[in-house]
């Protein structure tokens, strides 16, 4: 018995290593990929192949623009699935950051859905001359902006267009 408990301290530390790859792939599925991101990044190399390869699903709503920033420096966008950016009071900015570092078409092109919430109204955001270059889109969440900004966009696989914050909701016929 005692030599059983020493082996099992033994692999206590290490027991998240034996994990199959098709069953660690399965939880990360379950994970936003800046929680995994942060979780199992300093982890051994093999986790770090993994997390680069299967991290699909990115939700900055709450996260720092050190962090921020450096998920974006670290992992190729173009394998992304789901990205969401928020102007929120504790990421004020983030959006702007966004959209002067990243093209949609060049990094983003593979987006199934994609979210912009807080956007400041009347910021002239010309991210919407882009969509229509996001083929793969199904899902557009878009809150806090207005129709003056907004242009005509042609996504033919969008599925779900959620608008938020708008009073004026007659210009809507334009962009569909």
């Amino acid at each position: 018995m005692k030599m059983k408990n020493k082996q099992l301290e033994a692999i206590d530390g290490t027991l998240l290593e034996y994990l199959s790859n098709e069953i660690f792939i399965e939880i990360l599925s379950y994970l936003n990929g800046i929680d995994v991101v942060f979780a199992f990044s300093c982890l051994i190399n093999r986790f770090q192949s993994l997390l680069s390869n299967y991290c699909e699903f990115f939700d900055f709503k709450s996260i720092s623009k050190a962090k921020f920033d450096l998920i974006f420096r670290q992992y190729d966008t173009q394998r992304w699935k789901s990205l969401e950016i928020s102007n929120d009071d504790h990421t004020y900015g983030q959006i702007d950051n966004f959209f002067q570092k990243y093209f949609l078409i060049k990094n983003f092109f593979q987006l199934r859905s994609f979210s912009m919430l807080k956007i400041k109204v009347g910021s002239g955001y010309t991210f919407f001359n882009q969509l229509e270059f996001l083929t793969n889109l199904n899902s557009l969440t878009i809150e806090s902006i207005c129709g003056s900004v907004m242009s005509k966009f042609n996504l033919p696989k969008l599925r779900r267009f959620v608008l938020s914050s708008c009073r004026n909701m007659k210009w809507i016929k334009v962009i569909l």
